[in-house]
């Protein structure tokens, strides 16, 4: 009777353990991807569009004054209009670029060969840039 109950006392340990592993695993798989959805630290996943969608080829961070260019991808629409890492992005066709107003989201209502004019800051200054969009690959 003695050896059963410590059987008993294992299995249900070893149930305890298996239900706590699973909670702290959907806790930080739940985390992970909140975290990946809001873009962690403001750097925008910069979602990859759907193929044929408008294209601009940048990955930014979103931050209160605009969408500063981390990357801009070779062979872009972006590189074409000597758009630089640094640069920040404050509007689109007179439309605000922040954190709250997500470039992906202002390039999605466009379409590929649109010519778009961006407001970009670069080392203080603010200048006018004319893109026209591509067709993502």
């Amino acid at each position: 009777m003695n050896a059963d109950r410590r059987l008993w006392l294992w299995i249900m340990a070893l149930v305890l353990v298996g239900l706590a592993c699973g909670c702290a695993g959907l806790a930080a798989g739940g985390l992970v991807g909140y975290l990946i959805g809001r873009g962690a630290g403001g750097v925008s996943a910069t979602p990859t569009p759907a193929s044929g969608a408008a294209w601009l080829g940048v990955v930014v961070n979103h931050e209160a004054d605009g969408a500063r260019i981390l990357r801009v991808l070779p062979d872009s629409p972006a590189e074409k209009a000597g758009l630089r890492p640094g640069d920040r992005i404050t509007a689109i066709d007179g439309e605000p670029v922040d954190a709250a107003h997500p470039l992906p989201d202002a390039i999605r209502r466009r379409r590929p060969g649109d010519t778009v004019r961006l407001t970009v800051v670069r080392d203080g200054e603010e200048r006018a840039v004319s893109v026209t969009l591509g067709r993502a690959p």
